[in-house]
């Protein structure tokens, strides 16, 4: 009798917690990469690849990484193209829906080393018509930050 009385309150309580765990999700902004850009941190927190990433309300700084594979013949075993970390700032409101693209279609090795010589993004709020957004590599952060928050 114990234990059912028992099992019973163990499944409403899950119940209770699982609900309230879905309504904070469906509050919440979320931020999508794409399979070649992908969102590493929020706030130097690690997210996990490939998936809708959650974001806190207000200012958070984003570290994304560019990536692609270029192979031009069938026996060829390609050439990776990689950025290294590249960040923006975004003023983030709540459930809201966050998009980041690059500006073009990136088809060759080329294209794609162009960006990373000058990184940009495309970023889309809730489907809205997307605004393009300057990234910065660590030591151009690290400056900015300096600038702003001037030692006395």
């Amino acid at each position: 009798m114990k234990t059912t009385l028992l099992n019973k309150a163990f499944v409403g309580a899950t119940l209770i917690m699982s609900t309230l765990a879905i309504s904070v999700t469906a509050t919440a902004a979320t931020l999508k990469g794409t399979d070649t850009l992908n969102v590493v941190s929020i706030n130097g927190k690690a997210t996990k690849a490939f998936k809708p990433v959650q974001l806190p309300e207000g200012k958070v700084l984003v570290e994304v990484k560019y990536q692609d594979l270029f192979s031009y013949r069938a026996d060829d075993s390609g050439t990776w193209v990689k950025s290294e970390p590249l960040f923006f700032t975004l003023n983030v409101a709540p459930e809201s829906n966050y998009q980041i693209n690059t500006p073009t279609k990136l088809v060759s090795e080329a294209d794609a080393k162009r960006f990373i010589k000058n990184p940009s993004i495309q970023l889309s709020v809730d489907g809205a018509e997307p605004q393009q957004l300057p990234l910065q590599n660590h030591s151009q952060l690290m400056a900015d930050m300096l600038e702003s928050h001037p030692s006395k």
